[in-house]
């Protein structure tokens, strides 16, 4: 975290505190937090810090033209295929067991 990011959230538990002791009421408190968030974005109202681009370019490499068309890295979706895979192979695995197991049990009779 930033030091004006550290800042911020000093001055957001402050005004909390003020808030929830009576000292202000509910308008003034959302005034005063309006202000101080609002003091984290640059001249153009886009936040600081975006992670969520920041993780897909580290991830994939892609360009922030292509984040910003929305679709997702195409790295994310195989993973989410192969993972869905794990508990039906899972399944599977028991019912082959539990067919083999039933097998030999009747064979032993």
């Amino acid at each position: 975290m930033s030091e004006r990011e550290q800042r911020v959230n000093q001055g957001l538990r402050i005004l909390d505190e003020a808030h929830y002791s009576g000292r202000i009421s509910r308008e003034e408190y959302r005034k005063r937090r309006r202000q101080l968030l609002g003091s984290l974005c640059d001249s153009h109202g886009i936040t600081a810090r975006n992670t969520l681009r920041t993780r897909i370019t580290q991830q994939g490499g892609r360009s922030a033209a292509a984040v910003a068309g929305g679709s997702p890295p195409p790295a994310s979706r195989p993973a989410r295929r192969a993972v869905a895979w794990k508990p039906l192979l899972a399944f599977a695995g028991g019912l082959l067991l539990c067919a083999l197991l039933l097998y030999w049990l009747m064979q032993a009779d």
